[in-house]
């Protein structure tokens, strides 16, 4: 019989001490191709208050770290890495493993086998969470089949994504626990994604529901590139690799560039407590977690002279805000006039989070725009 989950509530400051939760495990695949399914999955489950929080095993870590050694899977490393990041200041729904946090069943592989151990990591930070005394149980949610049998032969439950149309509402299909609504949980990715593929032909976005669709290629990094017609929903739908680039680039350097204003801010000593008068600058009547990139820009403006295109505000807006454009309404010269003035930000301010992002995502940007438009 499976448990049935309770509501809870989100503390400000930390997790609650005395709250039991299902406790979901990611594995580094499908942080690296799924990001946005895990992230609109946390905002379902806070809104939701369902008592679900991601871990992330330690292995997962240094295995993102050195994938942002990998010119073609850097970029989606450091985006995953900066969500992380921000998600785990939050206390909320996404935490990492501590050292203690484990339970080891066999002596260690040969030294030499890093990826068996990292698999026997994981299966073994499983079994640490499955057990029932500290909560409702934990799913693996990796797309490593040979990890999954490992871990069902010790009775853990695991979870494969599809090879389409993988949702944050089929992700809480396969919870194992009674009780969840699966109407508070989006059906499809809320922005497509662009995702990374060794075939180079980057054009990978999730849509959903499934429609039919032309033969799907795939690569063996287990990355998909939807090759078949996109359908023509109600809402603003990504027809185009470059407006989902777009979007992940706006979503990205906002978030890095608020933790740089926070920096400077904790150098510089200044005051950010939010100011009602008409004279203080824009930057000084919002929170800096409510931020935009330009507010951001405008705030590191005070600080050092760099580079900034007027438009570069407006390029970096999120989806719906006014302003915003696709991605493909913005020239190519445009956007490398962004990831140059971002790259003098990071210079001036000796940002590394910045000038390795700016360096990973280029090579990204010169291939949608090289890969020819698709008809709707």
């Amino acid at each position: 019989m499976q448990p049935t989950m309770w509501k809870c509530r989100y503390g400000p400051d930390a997790y609650p001490t005395d709250q039991k939760y299902l406790y979901i495990v990611i594995d580094t695949n499908v942080l690296i191709d799924y990001c946005g399914i895990i992230e609109q999955f946390c905002d379902d489950v806070e809104k939701a208050q369902y008592p679900i929080m991601i871990i992330i095993p330690s292995v997962v870590l240094g295995e993102l770290d050195g994938l942002k050694n990998r010119p073609e899977l850097q970029w989606f490393a450091r985006q995953a890495t900066t969500w992380l990041l921000k998600k785990v200041k939050e206390h909320k729904t996404v935490r990492l493993q501590a050292a203690k946090e484990t339970l080891s069943l066999s002596a260690p592989p040969a030294e030499n086998d890093d990826m068996r151990k990292n698999d026997l990591a994981i299966r073994d930070c499983c079994l640490h969470f499955a057990d029932k005394n500290r909560g409702y149980g934990a799913l693996l949610v990796t797309m490593d089949k040979i990890l999954c049998l490992e871990c069902q032969k010790e009775g853990l439950e695991t979870c494969i994504p599809p090879r389409r149309s993988w949702s944050s509402r089929q992700l809480a299909h396969s919870l194992p626990v009674a009780g969840v609504d699966l109407t508070v949980f989006h059906d499809r990715e809320a922005f497509p994604r662009y995702r990374p593929s060794r075939t180079r032909q980057r054009l990978a976005q999730t849509e959903a529901p499934a429609v039919p669709a032309g033969p799907a290629l795939t690569d063996e990094d287990m990355m998909e590139i939807d090759d078949g017609e996109l359908p023509v929903p109600e809402e603003y739908m990504p027809a185009h690799a470059r407006d989902s680039l777009h979007a992940q680039i706006a979503e990205h350097f906002t978030q890095v560039l608020k933790d740089l204003c926070y920096r400077v801010h904790l150098e510089s000593g200044d005051s950010m407590t939010v100011s009602n008068s008409s004279h203080a600058p824009d930057f000084r009547r919002k929170e800096m977690r409510d931020w935009t990139a330009d507010l951001c820009l405008s705030y590191l403006k005070t600080k050092r002279t760099f580079t900034k295109p007027d438009f570069m505000g407006s390029f970096l807006l999120s989806r719906g805000m006014r302003g915003w454009k696709k991605g493909q309404d913005w020239s190519p010269k445009m956007w490398e006039m962004v990831l140059d003035a971002l790259e003098d930000v990071g210079r001036k301010f000796s940002e590394g989070a910045i000038l390795s992002s700016v360096s990973a995502v280029r090579p990204h940007v010169k291939e949608v725009w090289d890969a020819k438009l698709r008809p709707l």
